[in-house]
């Protein structure tokens, strides 16, 4: 009876064994399907990433412009809000308006932030909806796009008024921050909205 049981378990034993993993059939299978959801998903998946790249450019830039408004009401004194795009990214900056003579050291030396990787700032030569702000060309390399700020947290002059618009290196949707009225309100738009100050 002993051996009668013993080889039981050993048949069951060795039974399992022989069904244990997977054949390289159902492998392949696996890859494949896993393949064909990978193709379904990743251009979502893309176009996901880069909208919150987008959304979170354009909230920076409502922020940095806010805070070159509310410095200029605090301090009585007029602030800016500085853009530009360099070789390995999109930057701003908020400092205080410079002096009638800026250097390359100047512009160098500005407390530059760099906003998400992969967004850029649409130059004012490609198609609309592009950046409208004042930009600077004469010393500043690369070029910079500003808005100044007076004490009364207007913009100064009609000329700062406009938008910033911001894409990403691949697809085509556009988000921006337009300045609409000489009071400085802001408004955030996107793709074609951007047209409509």
């Amino acid at each position: 009876m002993v051996k009668a049981v013993n080889g039981y378990r050993k048949r069951k034993r060795d039974r399992r064994s022989s069904i244990i993993g997977f054949t390289l059939l159902e492998v392949l299978v696996v890859m494949v399907i896993i393949g064909i959801l990978a193709a379904i998903a990743a251009p979502s998946w893309l176009g996901f990433a880069n909208n919150q790249r987008l959304n979170s450019a354009q909230n920076q830039a409502l922020s940095t412009l806010r805070l070159a408004q509310s410095n200029a009401k605090r301090t009585q004194t007029m602030w800016q809000a500085t853009f530009r795009n360099t070789p390995n990214g999109s930057q701003y900056a908020v400092h205080q308006a410079p002096p009638s003579s800026m250097t390359k050291e100047y512009w160098d030396s500005l407390p530059w932030q760099n906003f998400d990787g992969g967004v850029r700032i649409i130059e004012n030569t490609e198609t609309q909806p592009r950046t409208t702000f004042t930009q600077l060309t004469a010393v500043p390399e690369p070029d910079i796009y500003r808005v100044q700020f007076k004490a009364q947290g207007n913009p100064n002059g009609l000329g700062e008024l406009g938008r910033i618009t911001f894409g990403t290196r691949t697809g085509d949707r556009k988000k921006c921050v337009i300045i609409s009225t000489i009071l400085g309100a802001m408004r955030q738009a996107e793709n074609s909205d951007c047209n409509q100050t």
